[in-house]
């Protein structure tokens, strides 16, 4: 058991080690070390074709690629455009929407060495697309846009042939779609263009046919609403988050279904101003909810209560590939796995030492980064966290199995405000003296 010590500092850091016989660790976000930094302000889509391969795009027309699970990147293109989307159908073929009605829809044949835009869309043509989902190898489906002009696009044949679905009757404005059949899925957004009128409610749209008909699923009972990411983590339980265009709002919501969409309950997110966009959930019951509102928050109990999450900012997009193993885009680029999390964790090769130390932590004071010496006398399942002065987590820096060795875990302290802070170690039974480490 954790204690934490309050003392009249302004702000403490604490720093915990648990050292413990337990083999098995839980997933946890961390923040990809190498991770591309993001044009426009924050990365806003991303899409794993399989746990190792996959692509984000951002506001700064980049679109960046990795073949080693995140590990490293690699910037394949840039387009003149906002990037908003992207979506792959195999390894080769992928498409990215964009916040332009010049090229709204940008294609890769070759697994995003080169791109080109997508032309013969017929009219009425999207002026921008802002989500895009892919269901198996050849069928896709884009929507658009955020602002107005309310379009599904659709291709049966991998991109070579495109048909266009007016959705004026229902919607105004459409920023996301999930489709877990090639004939059946959602598209979200607003009963209203929200930038000209602010009146529009949130909406849900739904098709069986593969878009010959459609029917609205659900429309939203506060004016100034916008759905904006859809995520179902199984097939009876989805998500949608809601974006609030009013000037004060006092009560953000969410959306939730537990019968495959047939109907849609509004669910209270946070009783303050919030400015929610992303929403993911990695089983019905674990999910998180962030945007340009900052920090993430997280739900274990399917979106009953809600609490920090400790990681990420600005998050706009979530995927899953299993309830396992996730990426998501914000400021950087995160990733939910049972690997190790947020710290840079390396063995130190040198010769065992006895017993078990954490060393001071160096440098100190520090700007951005500081980085701790910890040694282990057996195999130990090691738990590393960092917790403000409330006892609060701020980032988990390690939570997996280490043989006995000498290791270092560097921090990065983005986020963190300068100040004084405060460590401590708990190993079992024992229990480190307080330092002082000095935040500039």
């Amino acid at each position: 058991m954790h204690v934490f010590t309050r003392a009249p500092i302004t702000q403490l850091l604490f720093v915990s080690i648990l050292l413990t016989s337990s083999t098995t660790s839980q997933p946890q976000w961390r923040d990809l070390p190498n991770a591309p930094v993001a044009g426009g302000g924050r990365h806003d889509d991303v899409f794993f074709i399989n746990p190792d391969t996959g692509w984000v795009v951002n506001g700064g027309g980049l679109v960046y690629r990795t073949l080693d699970g995140g590990m490293t990147w690699d910037n394949t293109f840039a387009a003149s455009e906002y990037l908003r989307c992207v979506g792959f159908g195999t390894y080769l073929n992928g498409w990215a929407g964009t916040l332009s009605d010049l090229n709204p829809l940008y294609a890769t044949a070759d697994g995003g060495e080169t791109w080109a835009p997508v032309s013969g869309i017929p009219d009425p043509a999207p002026k921008s697309i802002c989500g895009i989902s892919v269901v198996g190898d050849s069928v896709v489906y884009a929507v658009g846009a955020y602002y107005g002009f309310p379009r599904v696009v659709k291709s049966t044949d991998a991109g070579n042939s495109w048909t266009t679905f007016n959705l004026a009757a229902y919607a105004e404005a459409l920023v996301d779609c999930y489709f877990f059949h090639r004939d059946s899925g959602f598209v979200v957004g607003s009963t209203d263009s929200l930038w000209t009128s602010g009146e529009g409610e949130a909406v849900v749209v739904f098709t069986s046919d593969g878009g010959n008909s459609w029917e609205q699923r659900h429309v939203g009972t506060r004016p100034g609403e916008l759905c904006w990411k859809i995520s179902f983590p199984s097939d009876s339980v989805g998500f949608v988050s809601i974006e609030d265009f009013t000037s004060s709002p006092d009560e953000v919501y969410f959306l939730k279904t537990t019968d495959r969409g047939m109907s849609w309950q509004e669910n209270l997110f946070q009783s303050f101003h919030y400015d929610e966009q992303g929403i993911g959930f990695a089983t019905p019951s674990i999910g998180w909810i962030g945007g340009w509102g900052g920090d993430t928050y997280e739900s274990t109990d399917g979106g009953n209560s809600w609490h920090l999450a400790g990681f990420g900012f600005y998050m706009n997009r979530f995927r899953f590939l299993s309830d396992t193993l996730g990426y998501a885009v914000g400021e950087s680029v995160y990733k939910y796995s049972n690997e190790k999390t947020t710290g840079d964790v390396k063995h130190v090769p040198e010769g065992r030492l006895t017993g078990f130390y954490l060393a001071q932590n160096y440098p100190n004071p520090f700007n951005s980064s500081t980085t701790w010496r910890f040694n282990l006398d057996r195999t130990s399942f090691v738990d590393l966290r960092v917790y403000d002065a409330l006892g609060q987590e701020v980032a988990l820096l390690i939570k997996e199995d280490r043989d006995p060795g000498t290791y270092e875990v560097t921090f990065h302290s983005r986020g963190l405000a300068s100040g004084v802070y405060l460590y401590r170690l708990v190993a079992g039974t024992f229990s480190d003296s307080k330092r002082m480490l000095l935040l500039r």
